[in-house]
Parts: structure tokens; sequence; C-alpha cells
């Protein structure tokens, strides 16, 4: 059966769902409250079930040019000197391909996708909202009334409408700041390697784009709140890393004067339901498992693939459709939001203890229990990958 369905937020979550729904004969309305869609943002590394996803949306080789060379990983002390390489390759054997992309370039190659097809209202948000029956009946922003069959909202990790909708569900700081974007210049890193630099409380990585760019990203534990952090970046960034190599200096100087900055604060969204009535929420919105978990964007790309699936398997039944959404999904975001707890303990380690046990550990392992390390966690089983409820 059609249905109008609003889709409040435009990310990957949210793109994604749209094209998938589209498919299946829907009414699509996206809004988004940025002014337009630009290609900034963080590098994802998309695996596994995230690039067969977008492979069946007929999208894997548009991701493919739009994605940055990786060949290489440099695991690198605070002082420069080698803890480990290791081959993209070596680290991937035992899951699909990866692919190195920037989180802007991801959602770009869904927007070209949907563009011509969606009505997206930018710079809307929803003033309120209110269920009658088996309709959701919204006001926007901009003072219009719309209408729907379903709200999904995949507002990201800070989601208004969750906060006023979804009282039960609730935010965690990870206490860790994310910084970074990209920067013109010619800088004498190798296209394709990655050099990553690990620290007690923080981490900072270079990626090479191409001959004439480069971009930075990094992890600095911090309790201040994100206004604070924002107001702060640009000292942040140069004081936490003052004692590092010049090239990493230089690069950060740059960086501070030409580049272009994103700065956010990570965090684990917990929500005991992801339905009330017909509003669900999507992705980050609703189980952001923060980029430590390695799935952050793959997760994304699932849920929308799932809450797609069963809206077409229970095509009469709304609410079984919607509840069987949130079975499936609560275990595995629990399962990935505890892998980014592992992993920030490991890779961004709170004392020098810990740091010199996760050093010793990484540089002796083999290359196959490096990639255990590294890639084990990220599998989802065969039946949740084929959307089987949970006994």
């Amino acid at each position: 059966m059609k249905k109008r369905i609003i889709i409040s937020g435009g990310g990957i979550a949210g793109l994604t769902v749209a094209k998938l729904l589209l498919e299946q004969g829907h009414e699509i309305i996206v809004i988004n409250k940025a002014r337009a869609f630009t290609k900034a943002g963080f590098f994802v590394s998309l695996k596994s079930f995230g690039v067969e996803i977008m492979d069946q949306l007929g999208l894997k080789e548009e991701l493919i040019q739009e994605a940055t060379p990786s060949l290489f990983m440099h695991w690198l002390d605070a002082e420069g000197h080698m803890i480990r390489n290791i081959s993209y390759e070596k680290v991937n054997q035992n899951t699909t391909q990866s692919i190195l992309i920037t989180r802007g370039g991801l959602h770009q190659v869904l927007y070209k996708s949907v563009v011509n097809e969606v009505n997206i209202l930018f710079e809307t948000t929803i003033e309120h909202m209110q269920q009658n029956g088996q309709k959701v009946n919204i006001t926007l922003s901009n003072g219009a009334l719309l209408e729907a069959d379903l709200l999904i909202v995949s507002e990201g990790l800070r989601s208004s409408t969750r906060a006023n909708y979804f009282q039960d569900s609730q935010l965690e700081d990870f206490n860790l700041l994310y910084m970074g974007g990209r920067l013109k210049g010619n800088y004498p890193y190798t296209i394709g390697t990655v050099s990553t630099y690990l620290d007690v409380n923080k981490m900072f990585a270079i990626y090479p784009v191409s001959k004439e760019e480069i971009a930075i990203q990094c992890y600095i534990h911090t309790t201040d709140n994100l206004p604070a952090v924002q107001e702060n970046a640009h000292n942040l960034l140069k004081d936490t890393f003052k004692t590092y190599p010049s090239e990493v200096q230089h690069v950060i100087n740059d960086f501070l004067k030409n580049g272009l900055m994103f700065v956010d604060k990570m965090g684990m969204v917990h929500a005991p339901n992801l339905v009330n009535g017909n509003v669900v929420l999507l992705g980050d919105a609703g189980y952001c498992p923060t980029a430590l978990s390695g799935m952050g964007a793959s997760l994304s790309i699932y849920g929308a693939k799932a809450l797609a699936y069963f809206l077409a398997t229970y095509a009469d039944d709304l609410a079984l459709s919607l509840q069987s959404y949130n079975s499936l999904l609560q275990p595995i975001s629990k399962k990935f939001q505890g892998n980014a707890r592992d992993n920030a303990k490991s890779f961004i380690p709170k004392n020098e203890a810990d740091l010199a046990r996760f050093t010793h550990l990484f540089s002796n392992a083999t290359d196959e229990q490096v990639s255990k390390l590294m890639t084990d966690q990220l599998i989802l089983t065969q039946e949740q990958l084929q959307f089987t409820l949970p006994a």
C-alpha cells in the first residue's frame, strides 16, 4: 500500500531510506535543517554489509570514484616512531571490500541518486508533531502543515524531535571531541598511506587525498560541553599536539590558517524503543554507535534497509513492520556501541600503562591477529543480514 512518508533529516540514513522507499512506490518528502548539502565531513570506512547494500542500490561504482586511496596504515607513536605498518588488504582479508570515503562524499552519491525524485525541503525543521489515529500531523518551522502515514526521524545524534517525543531516550556523552577537515597544498605524504599517531587520551591521523590535498582527523578526550569545545577548537588542536613531530606541527599550523574545520563531540544514543506510534528513529538519531565502532555509516545504511524491508514485508500492518524493525535493531545497536567502548579503550588509552600494553600487543601481533582485532567485531550474523528477528 502506497504511503506518504516524511523523513526528517537528509543525512546518510535519511537519503538511503528515501531511495529504498521510492523504489517501493511511496510518496517521500525529506525535510532538512541545513541550507544545502556539502561534501564536508569526516572520513568513514564503509565496510562489509554497508558496501553490499550500496552495491544493491547500484551506487558502489560511484562510491569508488569518490573514495580516497587506501593501501596502507602506518601506526606511529607520539614521536613519529613506527609501531606497525599494515595493508588495508590484510586488515580486511576476512571481510568484503572496505571503501574509505568522506561522509560528505558518501552523502553526495546518495543525494544525486534521489534529488530528481524526492521533494527535499531545505532550511526546514519540525516545530510540532501530533499523532491522530493513523496519521502524523506535522507543523514545520516555516508554518506549513503536513500530514503523513509515517514520520522517520533521522536528524542525527542531537535530534530535537527525538528529545521531544522519545523522552525515555538518552544521549550519552562519550567525552571525545573529534575534529578535522581537508587542506589544499603539497605535502610529503604518500597517497594511499594513512598515518595515525597513537597516544594517551588522543589520536591524530593524516589522510593523503591527492597530490594537492590532505585531510586530518583527530580525537581528543575532553569533558567540556560542545559549545565550549567549538569556541576553543583552534587552541585545543594546536596545544594538544604541540609536542608532536615538526611535520605534524606544520600540517596543523597550515590547517588552522587555511583548512575547513569540522568539530563535534562523540556520543551514543540509547533508545529503549525506536518506535512511538507512527514515528520511528533511524540512524544516529536512534542508535548511533560513534565513529569508533568502525560501523557508524554502515549501521545507518543497514538500518535504512531493514526498515524498508519490514515496511514491504508487512505492507498492510505498519505497527508490525515498525516493531519488527525495533526488535531487530536493538541487540545490534548494543553490540556496536559495546565495540565502540572497547575500541576507545584500545586506540585512545586513558594512561601510559594502557598505551604501553596496547602498543606492545599491536606491534607484536601477526597480521591475522590484527585483522581479527579490527574486523571480527564488525560482522553481522547471516540471520541479521537476512533481517530474521531474534528468537
